[in-house]
């Protein structure tokens, strides 16, 4: 029995042998063949393993590194053009604080007017305020905090309530700007202005989203977002704004002015920490620069979003704001997590009636939290996967200034109307104010022309196919035939080399029966003398013909494998 077996492992070594050195022998793959030739010298094959060796670790290097390429940067992201026309780029929404929070006159009047406030002093509502408008303040103020929200809630006032304080005595719209004049008109410029809460306190937004909160009962009308279709400052945005220094009570900076952020209009303005400075006493010219971004329609559908990194319309719904934006997403996000720590919202994050306003004594847990995102990133953005849209646009401001107002401000139409609608004097105290108390800001495209980014796919099927066949046939000269040789040699061969000896076995025996006899010597043929084929019984392994001697007296030739042989001869034969 074991002597069987090792003699059935030695056929089936043989017979593997044979078949490797068939598929050397024949495959396309180049260097292979000289390896395994007959008669080749040891050093000779070694020479050539070496070869063959160096070209599949060149091939599988440059394969490898073209597959890391494929896999981790599909996409290319090229300037399409810098011509892209001013009238497809929206106008950038402009959103405006006053360094002054709360009007003395107005707060005065909100105490006076308002049942619950009649027996809240004047400097203790004025402190409320100043926690709310400026989150750094509750740093390491609990006890005071605590106080506070005691003292309310004995009064039976809300954080409604103490909202609805600030949003009537913050300076309006109407008290901040002088002078509006959009493309070089002052009608309807006032009417694309919005007044709604930021993390700066109540500010004044141009060309904004759609604003809504049922809690503070806030929201505005929706309108397209404005376009120009030049550029520079007459062909913008041009406001004249005033401090009313005499009338400050809550301040959020150590300077008189205004903060300022250019930003899209769907993005939240985060004011307290992106907005540049506006001094009193200046004309500031903001210069902007527009950049578009969108992807090609293969990468949307071909590129899933955690690769392409970006989010097609439609495909991420947010609950408070009605179109998708990075901004908007990390907005959300912030609230979810604030919700969960300090199991409420400040009043400048959207929320739903299910979510409730922070009472005062609230305001440490949300600085501590709010400084906490902003210190460690997009943290909240990364843990609810708030990717940029695929179509996107941002500002890049350019800022100048000089003082104002200058010898000729006088004898301009900017100041013709404001004298006509404040009925203001034009003496030297006027012009005195006006340096102290008043600034003019203009925002406007810089460029007759903004940027467009495309991304495409960088690397398609087709180009990465393209690639690997390249490398593959220059070091090792594979094709996709030899791909299939391969398989076939490694998987099929032996299948079919057994259907073909059933195939002949299972076959009607010839009328003519025939005998192999192999060929020991060359034999031609002529017209004058013919020799006679071997008679030896005996196979040569190494012949690639063989003879048959018919019962007949008839020899034929035929090539080794063909299915012509007889049944009983095929098995001596076929060697593969």
């Amino acid at each position: 029995m074991p002597r069987l077996r090792a003699r059935i492992n030695k056929r089936s070594s043989e017979r593997n042998q044979r078949l490797l050195q068939h598929f050397c022998e024949n495959t396309s793959i180049h260097g292979l063949k000289h390896i395994f030739e007959d008669g080749s010298l040891f050093f000779e094959r070694v020479i050539w393993s070496l070869v063959f060796l160096s070209g599949i670790c060149f091939s599988g290097y440059f394969c490898l590194q073209m597959w890391q390429k494929w896999e981790q940067s599909p996409l290319l992201t090229s300037v399409e053009t810098h011509l892209y026309p001013l009238k497809n780029i929206p106008f950038p929404a402009v959103t405006i604080c006053n360094v002054n929070k709360v009007s003395g006159r107005k707060l005065n009047d909100a105490i006076s007017g308002n049942p619950k406030f009649k027996g809240v002093s004047y400097a203790k509502l004025q402190t409320t305020l100043r926690y709310m408008t400026k989150l750094d303040r509750a740093f390491n103020n609990e006890e005071e905090l605590l106080k506070l929200s005691r003292y309310y809630e004995a009064l039976n006032i809300t954080a409604l309530d103490l909202f609805k304080v600030l949003k009537r005595t913050a300076p309006s719209c109407t008290d901040l700007i002088l002078d509006c004049s959009w493309l070089g008109l002052s009608e309807p410029c006032m009417q694309y202005f919005t007044f709604l809460p930021t993390d700066d306190g109540m500010c004044c937004t141009f060309n904004g989203g759609k604003y809504f909160d049922t809690i503070l009962d806030l929201e505005t009308k929706a309108h397209e977002p404005l376009k120009v279709n030049g550029n520079g400052y007459r062909m913008g945005l041009s406001l004249v704004l005033d401090a009313d220094l005499n009338d400050c009570s809550v301040t959020s900076g150590k300077f008189d002015g205004f903060k300022v952020l250019i930003h899209s209009p769907e993005e939240f303005p985060d004011v307290a920490h992106r907005g540049f400075v506006i001094g009193l006493g200046t004309e500031t010219f903001v210069g902007v620069k527009a950049t578009t971004s969108f992807y090609a329609e293969e990468v949307a559908k071909e590129i899933p979003p955690s690769i392409r990194q970006c989010l097609l319309e439609g495909e991420k719904k947010l609950k408070y704001f009605q179109r998708y934006s990075r901004s908007a997403c990390s907005v959300e996000c912030d609230t979810q997590f604030m919700e969960e720590r300090c199991h409420c919202r400040p009043f400048y994050f959207k929320g739903d009636n299910q979510t409730k306003l922070c009472e005062i004594k609230s305001y440490g847990c949300i600085a501590e939290v709010y400084e906490g995102i902003h210190s460690r990133g997009d943290i909240c953005g990364e843990e609810c996967n708030c990717l940029p849209p695929c179509t996107d646009t941002w500002y890049e401001p350019e800022i100048s200034y000089a003082s104002f107002p200058g010898r000729g401000f006088n004898r301009t139409r900017t100041f013709k109307r404001i004298v006509a609608r404040h009925r203001l004097n034009t003496g030297y105290e006027k012009k005195e104010y006006l340096k102290s108390n008043v600034a003019m800001l203009h925002v406007y495209y810089k460029e007759k022309t903004g940027m467009r980014y495309r991304t495409d796919i960088r690397y398609g099927i087709e180009d990465f196919i393209s690639a690997m066949g390249g490398l593959l046939g220059l070091g090792l000269g594979m094709s996709f035939i030899s791909v299939i040789e391969l398989f076939y040699f490694l998987f099929y061969r032996r299948i079919f080399l057994w259907l073909r000896t059933n195939w002949s076995t299972h076959k009607k025996a010839p009328e003519n029966q025939t005998m192999a006899i192999a060929p020991q010597h060359s034999y031609r043929t002529s017209s004058k003398s013919r020799k006679s084929p071997p008679s030896s019984p005996t196979i040569n392994p190494s012949s690639s013909n063989i003879w048959f001697l018919s019962l007949d007296g008839h020899s034929q030739l035929v090539r080794r494998g063909s299915v012509n042989l007889p049944s009983q001869i095929q098995g001596r034969v076929f060697k593969y």
